[in-house]
Parts: structure tokens; sequence; C-alpha cells
């Protein structure tokens, strides 16, 4: 049967937005989804989330700063952020597990003793060759401008969770899991005029 005439007229403006709309659906439900922030490797009814989380890094910069500038092999590195990861793993009965435990993604202070403020962040980051791992930066916050690298903690991991708080010396600590003792705490050295980690008592 031949095809009527009617089908193989140029389609008009709005004939042409219904096909363009049409292909863009068509396009986003064949387009793979994207993978979650984070995915859990194990069974939560016998290890905590944070010991079997895996993150996947989505963003290519760090507050403004591209990931290839804090460290050359890298090619994505994503902040950590409470709105990043489901509530029922930060939550337990109502409560935020990490509020309770004073800890958080993001601590505000002067590290340093200087004046201008500095921020300190946690997150995972990935390498361009596939390693991932977890980092803690701190930040310079100028009044204007981006914000500047002071330090870089880097570590290739499969677990890469990490949170901070301060200690009661208004020291920072970084954390490697919650409801544990694995920590660190990072000094200033004025002497040498740069930061490192406090040596382990334990190690002593």
């Amino acid at each position: 049967m031949p095809i009527p005439s009617i089908a193989r007229r140029t389609p008009g403006p709005i004939a042409r937005s219904i096909l363009g709309v049409g292909a863009l659906m068509l396009m986003a439900a064949q387009a793979p989804a994207q993978q979650a922030f984070v995915t859990l490797n194990g069974d939560l009814k016998k290890e905590a989330w944070w010991v079997i989380a895996e993150f996947h890094p989505f963003t290519t910069e760090i507050r403004g700063i591209p990931a290839n500038q804090i460290r050359k092999s890298w090619c994505k590195a994503t902040e950590f952020r409470k709105d990043l990861i489901p509530k029922e793993l930060l939550f337990e009965n109502g409560t935020d597990v990490m509020k309770g435990a004073d800890m958080s993604f993001a601590v505000e202070g002067r590290f340093d003793g200087s004046a201008p403020k500095q921020i300190a962040v946690v997150g995972v980051f990935q390498e361009c060759a596939g390693p991932k791992g977890r980092f803690m930066l701190i930040l310079d916050q100028p009044d204007r401008g981006k914000p500047k690298v002071r330090f870089v903690d880097a570590v290739r991991t499969n677990r890469q969770f990490a949170a901070l708080s301060k200690d009661k010396r208004g020291k920072l600590v970084l954390w490697g899991c919650m409801e544990c003792d694995g920590y660190s705490v990072l000094k200033w050295d004025r002497k040498k005029s740069r930061f490192g980690w406090e040596p382990d008592p334990l190690e002593q």
C-alpha cells in the first residue's frame, strides 16, 4: 500500500518541536542511569555502613579548585556532604549520628594560628589511571577569589570514609571511621612553618 502523501510532507515548526522532544526523551531513556555516590559492598546487619561503603567521585573540582591542580594524577574529586549520602545511613532513630559524635565533613578554624579563616574538608578522589582514595584538604578562605590549598593528605584506599572534628586544644582531628579509635591529629609546626601529624601515642 502506498504511503499517504501527508506523511511525506516536511514537518512544520510544531511537528519538528514535538519530534525534537521525542528524540531527547528517547536519548534520556537510553542513557545509562548515573551511579549512586555511595554503594555498599557488604551486609549492614554485620558491619557498619562506613566500613562497607564505597564512594564514587563525580566532580572535577573542589570549591572551585580543579582536581588536577590539587594532585596532577587526579581526574575526579568530590567533597563529602550530607546531602550526597542517604539519610538512613547518617541518621539512627531520627538522630544525626555524626552530629552526636561532634564530627563533620567540613570544619572551619585557624589551624596555623594565622588571621585568615581556613576550612578543612574531606572527600574521595579518583586518579585518571583508576585508583581511588580519600583526601583531606586545608584551604585558606580569602575574602575574594578562589580558596588556596594549604595542606593535602591523600591515601589510596578501598575504605574512603573520613570525618573531621576538633580536640580540646582546638586541633584538627581526622577520623577514618565512626565510633572507633582510628584517628590522627594535625598540628602546625611553627619552626618548620608547615602542617604535620602528631605521633600516635600508642606507637611511642
